[in-house]
């Protein structure tokens, strides 16, 4: 197996917990990838159980489908709604008032938070209520953002290139594969709609190192 197809594998199996068993049977390992990987699989659940607990209910597919979940790649852009709101010549509480007639649970307080603070948990259905109150279009009030843009804060700090280093010690990846294994459990890690917390994160990532080097009875660096 190379390297691209052990990345590709690793965050299928961290992805799809459910459908682990088969993932493995078809993919035709040797016993001692199939023992590396179903390791790394079951540390990532361990770790992510322990910090969370049960998954939230918002995780519910039928949900998401329809929109109304929050996710990481599509924000409301607070500047853009503000600029908005104002030409189509509403105050905050008037438009408020039209989101709740269609139907959507808002307060005067969201849509002033969504202006002056935060408006990451704003899910795409609302969003699209939003602009056509506002008669506009919703690309032009929102931002599309990338993974890149969600963790390259955490990926150039000093700590995390030292769990990196750590990783690949204790189990012998490669840097892409360690990269790719760590990067998984950041995207396991992030609620929907909640911005990324660097100290959170890295958190997360030193416990799984740790446990993975003690495993492995490597000392860390």
């Amino acid at each position: 197996m190379n390297e691209d197809d052990y990345n590709r594998l690793l965050a299928r199996l961290i992805g799809n917990p459910e459908h682990r068993a088969d993932i493995l049977r078809d993919a035709a390992l040797s016993g001692a990838e199939e023992r590396d990987l179903t390791a790394l699989a079951e540390t990532s659940d361990s770790v992510w159980l322990s910090a969370h607990g049960a998954p939230p209910l918002n995780e519910d597919p039928v949900a998401a489908m329809l929109g109304l979940i929050a996710v990481p790649q599509i924000s409301l852009d607070s500047k853009a709604l503000t600029r908005q709101r104002k030409r189509a010549r509403l105050t905050i509480s008037e438009l408020a008032t039209l989101l709740t007639d269609r139907g959507w649970n808002v307060q005067t307080s969201d849509v002033f938070r969504w202006e002056s603070r935060s408006a990451t948990d704003v899910p795409p259905a609302l969003i699209q209520a939003i602009a056509m109150v506002l008669q506009t279009s919703p690309e032009l009030i929102s931002a599309a953002r990338s993974r890149e843009d969600q963790f390259s804060g955490v990926r150039e700090t000093a700590l995390f290139q030292e769990l990196l280093e750590r990783w690949m010690k204790a189990l012998g990846l490669s840097r892409s594969m360690a990269l790719t294994a760590l990067e998984s459990r950041m995207v396991a890690t992030v609620h929907r709609g909640e911005e990324p917390d660097p100290e959170q994160l890295l958190a997360a990532l030193d416990t799984l190192v740790s446990a993975v080097e003690e495993s492995q009875g490597t000392e860390s660096i």
